[in-house]
């Protein structure tokens, strides 16, 4: 990616950064590597693509894969926003989620900005169950973000990226309400599909999308991805992702 541009509410762009000699440099904002290192973590601007390109030419049904400009996920400018919101997710449905984050931006946060760990550990376990509608998530993300502040979890070395995909994987575990589900799609926020998030949704999504509705295994469903490697989640996604979006509208050509 080249060049992107940051709108808000559908109005005119009000942010927009270049890549040269491999340096994004920003427009509409005052520059610093903050801002820098927050944009290329929530565009996966570090992610290289051309392993999974090449690999989806050779697929009849993923063909459209490179001309769409599909591969990069949207992340949370910090890790800890996305393992708040991974911990949302967890049984419930996603506009109960979506209700969750937002009730947790308004109480915690400042100016519509997703709070920090202090912003989130300054208020009990209960308040956060009442004013958030978190329920039994309210605890793990209050662990979490005192941890954060008293420094019995460090982020930086859970997640650090010398680690293989598979220690990596166990640390990200080792985190207050992250399980296996959780830490594969954690996984994917640093550009690692090795491991597929099983939940309701890919079971509902195999089975419609593969197996005419039929009840099947997750190990059956899971082996139908085997062949993308270390791009498993990643291929899964990309037919979930041109499900929906050819619902909503046609497939556009991008300009990479």
């Amino acid at each position: 990616m080249r060049h992107l541009k940051i709108t808000s509410g559908g109005q005119p762009p009000r942010l927009s950064g270049q890549r040269r000699a491999a340096v994004l440099h920003i427009e509409g904002a005052e520059d610093s590597e903050e801002l820098r290192k927050k944009l290329t973590r929530m565009f996966q601007l570090h992610v290289d693509m051309t392993d999974f390109i090449g690999v989806a030419r050779k697929s009849p049904d993923h063909e459209w894969v490179e001309r769409a400009g599909f591969g990069r996920l949207l992340c949370g400018s910090t890790l800890f926003e996305d393992v708040v919101k991974i911990i949302t997710t967890t049984n419930t449905t996603w506009r109960q989620t979506m209700r969750m984050v937002q009730l947790l931006v308004a109480k915690c946060g400042r100016g519509g900005a997703f709070p920090d760990p202090k912003e989130v550990a300054r208020f009990r376990v209960d308040e956060l169950q009442r004013d958030c509608r978190l329920g039994y998530r309210a605890k793990s993300i209050h662990v979490l973000a005192s941890g954060i502040l008293d420094q019995s979890i460090n982020l930086g070395e859970i997640a650090d990226p010398s680690q293989s995909t598979e220690e990596l994987f166990a640390s990200y575990c080792e985190l207050p309400g992250i399980g296996p589900y959780g830490a594969a799609h954690l996984l994917a926020m640093d550009g690692r599909h090795d491991f597929i998030a099983v939940d309701s949704e890919f079971r509902r999504f195999v089975r419609e999308t593969h197996h005419n509705g039929r009840k099947v295994s997750d190990k059956t469903m899971l082996r139908r991805y085997t062949k993308w490697g270390k791009w498993k989640y990643l291929a899964y996604w990309s037919e979930l992702w041109k499900t929906v979006a050819d619902s909503l509208q046609p497939l556009e050509v991008v300009d990479n």
